[in-house]
């Protein structure tokens, strides 16, 4: 909600002058030094689990790559995918709090998150929490929208957020960056990436801390991450990635502002390691073996009010997912690849105190991608889950790409099937007397059948690009809390609900003269709850991002966001949360000496809610107001 209906104005105008440093579901333009213009088809691997460039997916990508996320000025995931159409972000409050991520109406658990092709979901809550995942040595996010159930499983209905950490290249570098701003902020960022002989490697690590806008509102993170990799012959590859992020935060409210809490407060500790072999063996085949783990500590203490005599209270909750994944790629002739894929996932929920259980999954899928005529690429594939809880599950999808080179046009379209598999609070959380469990373990998956249609075409050599994407879910079997005794007010899981969302995408990116790009992305989302007849929580029918960025000199980058969301539904007997809009600004100064082993001198600084706008992303939870960081940021060699 913001404060006058007139910066709507000045924030268009704004997002027109000005705009986007990010990458879309056609070639990159991106701003090289000078002012160039950088022409690159992306390649893309988390629509296939197989590398393959852009054009030739059937699915609606995006692609953020590390040029956009360093123009805008983006220190987390969660401000880099408020651009991308078909996703709605929503923090509830200030930095650090809980920050969930919709697709296309699908919420939060219907959504697969990776790290490096990692799932991190957790096995409890069933969703990711994007608070805490910094933007340390990523070289791109890849977003699939629309069902992935067929080559990721579980929890894919509504797409999936690839993060994607860099490889070291070249002679070793590294880099400092330290930055500063209001509300007692402070983020410190050093990193190094390089090849020696056969061997690669990527390490970095940050520190952020954030005081607050509220009496106990501060936010403590460190993080660090790396990449070790070392080269086999005949283009083989053995990786090892580790992730590892120690946060604490403050919980300033009871339930909802302005009712504070002076001592609440939680930890989270989170690390993910994966150890990859990938081996070409023949012109014809290759496979890749990965073995990974992830461990997610969750702490949250409540004590007792001074002056007051309410009890306290806490929660030590651990989630673990081991993982074995088997990728194996035919191509017999060139226009056909065939993929086999198996994998086995031990997950592990453990609530202490509450419950503490375990659940595996074999799985095994097949995906056949033709390309006839350089033109008509098609993708067909079939999925078996098989839990040792739930059951078993089968999924299909089939995905078309149509490419017109003479008139820079591609139609594109997909038809899938998506199940998400019950989370452990669903499954086993247990009884409070007189009340029999809430967990219910005779839950069968979530289930929905999506199809999407859309239409791509490209001007001005490429300048100009266009695009508008139809799309179609419907849910079913859909898990809902539901009243089972109104007497003692005992609620339980079960599969009651059906629900459905459709809606169009649409998306621009236009490059006028060098040096300047302007993209925009739009999306209507039409849903229903078709059982309570309400529209679907936390879904705006309308959002809008203007993105830009303009070199108007060597050395200087100048770069704006303008983010609009109407109102949304938050639940029964609950007004909606208004509408809002908000800008945000960033600038850069490339310095043209150096200073003893330092080069590459940078001076940057973001301002996010640049007109102090009033407005709530989760109802009840003040987002921040305005916030000034700089800084400096330098390459040693």
């Amino acid at each position: 909600m913001a404060r006058r209906r007139a910066w709507w104005v000045a924030g268009l105008v704004a997002g027109g002058m000005t705009a986007i440093g990010g990458a879309w579901t056609n070639p990159t333009l991106a701003l090289e030094p000078g002012g160039d213009i950088k022409r690159a088809e992306p390649v893309v691997v988390t629509a296939t689990r197989v590398e393959e460039p852009l054009e030739q997916i059937g699915a609606s990508v995006t692609v953020i790559p590390e040029e956009a996320i360093r123009v805008q000025g983006y220190r987390t995931v969660e401000e880099a995918l408020r651009d991308v159409p078909g996703l709605n972000v929503t923090r509830s409050g200030s930095p650090g709090k809980i920050t969930t991520v919709q697709i296309r109406g699908a919420n939060s658990t219907q959504i697969q998150v990776l790290i490096d092709g990692v799932r991190v979901n957790s096995t409890t809550t069933g969703d990711f929490d994007f608070a805490d995942l910094t933007v340390d040595q990523i070289e791109r996010i890849e977003v699939v929208r629309g069902p992935q159930s067929t080559i990721y499983g579980a929890d894919a209905i509504g797409g999936v957020i690839n993060v994607i950490t860099k490889r070291g290249q070249g002679a070793p570098t590294g880099y400092v960056d330290f930055e500063g701003g209001n509300y007692a902020t402070l983020l410190g960022r050093v990193g190094t990436s390089g090849q020696v002989g056969p061997g690669s490697f990527t390490l970095g690590g940050s520190a952020y801390t954030f005081g607050g806008q509220f009496p106990n509102d501060e936010t403590s993170l460190t993080s660090a991450n790396g990449r070790l990799a070392y080269a086999l012959p005949n283009r083989g590859e053995l990786s090892l990635v580790g992730r590892l992020s120690d946060a604490h935060t403050g919980i300033p409210f009871k339930t909802v502002f302005p009712d504070f809490d002076p001592n609440r407060e939680q930890t989270d500790r989170f690390w993910l390691l994966s150890f990859e072999w990938r081996q070409p063996w023949t012109a014809w085949y290759e496979h890749a073996l990965r073995v990974s783990a992830t461990q997610d500590t969750l702490t949250f203490r409540d004590p007792a009010d001074p002056g007051t005599t309410e009890p306290s209270f806490r929660s030590d909750i651990v989630t673990a997912r081991r993982e074995v994944d088997w990728l194996n790629i035919f191509r017999p002739v060139p226009w056909n690849t065939l993929t086999v894929g198996f994998e086995y996932q031990n997950e592990v929920g453990d609530n202490q105190g509450t419950f503490d259980r375990s659940t595996n999954t074999g799985s095994s899928f097949l995906q056949d991608e033709l390309k006839l005529f350089d033109r008509l690429f098609l993708t067909g594939g079939v999925r078996y889950d098989d839990n040792s809880v739930y059951g078993a599950d089968t999924t299909g999808r089939v995905a078309v790409s149509f490419v017109v080179r003479e008139t820079d046009t591609r139609l594109k379209g997909s038809w899938g099937q998506g199940f998400r598999a019950p989370t452990f609070n669903e499954l086993f959380f247990p009884a409070f007397p007189p009340c029999p469990p809430f967990g219910n373990p005779n839950l069968k998956p979530e289930k929905s059948e999506s199809w999407d249609g859309g239409l791509e075409q490209g001007l001005w050599d490429g300048r100009v690009k266009l695009g508008g994407t139809y799309f179609r879910n419907d849910f079913t079997n859909l898990i809902q809390t539901t009243l089972i005794d109104p007497t003692n007010f005992c609620f339980q899981a079960q599969n009651v609900g059906r629900a459905r969302s459709q809606g169009v995408e649409v998306e621009a990116s236009v490059m006028p003269a060098d040096g300047l790009s302007v993209g925009l992305a739009y999306t209507y989302t039409d849903s229903q709850d078709l059982g309570a007849h309400t529209p679907l929580r936390r879904t705006p029918k309308n959002r809008l991002a203007v993105t830009a960025a303009w070199e108007p000199w060597p050395g200087l980058t100048l770069s704006t966001e303008f983010q609009l969301v109407s109102s949304q539904f938050e639940g029964p007997g609950l007004p909606r949360t208004p509408g809002y809009h908000v800008v945000n600004a960033a600038a850069q100064y490339r310095l043209r000496w150096r200073w003893g082993p330092l080069s590459r001198i940078t001076l940057h600084v973001r301002v996010t809610n640049l007109f102090d706008a009033t407005y709530q992303e989760v109802a009840g939870f003040p987002a921040l107001g305005t916030q000034v960081l700089g800084g400096i940021r330098a390459s040693f060699e």
